[in-house]
This record gives C-alpha cells, structure tokens and sequence, in this order.
C-alpha cells in the first residue's frame, strides 16, 4: 500500500504488542513499526496472510492502561532469505472500534506526532 493510498498519516512507534487470530488461539508477541488513527503495521518474519482477523493487545504509552482491538490484514510483506527486504510484517486496519478505543488511539497518535525528532 503507498503512502498516497493511505486515509491516514503513520507515525513511528516501536512497541511491544501481541497479537492471535480472532477466532482463537494463544498470542503471539511481536513489536509494532508504526502506528495510525487507521492500524498498525506488526513486523514478523511469520505474517498472517492477507484477510485474516486478529485481535491486537498493547500497552498505551506513558499510561497504566491497555487497549485490545480488532484489525484486518490489509497487506503484507514476506520475509525473504537473503533478500532486500528490512522490515517483513503485515499491516493491519482496523476493525470494529468504539468510541474509546478510536479515542485511545487517535490521541497516542497525538501524542507521537508533537514528539520533537
């Protein structure tokens, strides 16, 4: 997905989150890249395919809370052996979120965006 495809701006933020698939099953535990008001990219070497639901669980920044959502894959990039490609991961839209959770993410992204480089 290009960046002028994108509804939303992401901003860089490295986390650790865990993530399974919504139908079940244990977490996994992987780090974040970044985030948006949209979704998140997940770097793995191991992506869901493309479609898949999942359910995302992180810890909220310079907060004691949490926050567990639903997300998509809306792509995906394939680790390769030997190849050119740094970041393998899936990115993720989500997916069914209320009024708190829009409201939680929208402000770390905030909260990221006024960060000095």
């Amino acid at each position: 997905m290009s960046a002028e495809s994108r509804e939303h701006n992401r901003r860089p933020l490295r986390l650790q989150l865990n993530y399974r698939d919504a139908t079940g099953g244990n977490f996994l535990y992987q780090y974040s890249q970044n985030i948006s008001k949209g979704g998140i990219f997940i770097e793995t070497d191991t992506p869901m395919p493309s479609g898949a639901s999942l359910v995302v669980r992180f810890a909220v920044p310079d907060s004691d809370d949490s926050i567990e959502v639903e997300g998509t894959v809306v792509w995906v990039n394939e680790f390769k052996e030997g190849g050119d490609n740094p970041n393998p991961g899936m990115g993720i839209q989500w997916t069914n979120l209320d009024d708190e959770a829009r409201g939680t993410i929208a402000a770390v992204v905030k909260a990221i965006a006024i960060l000095p480089d």
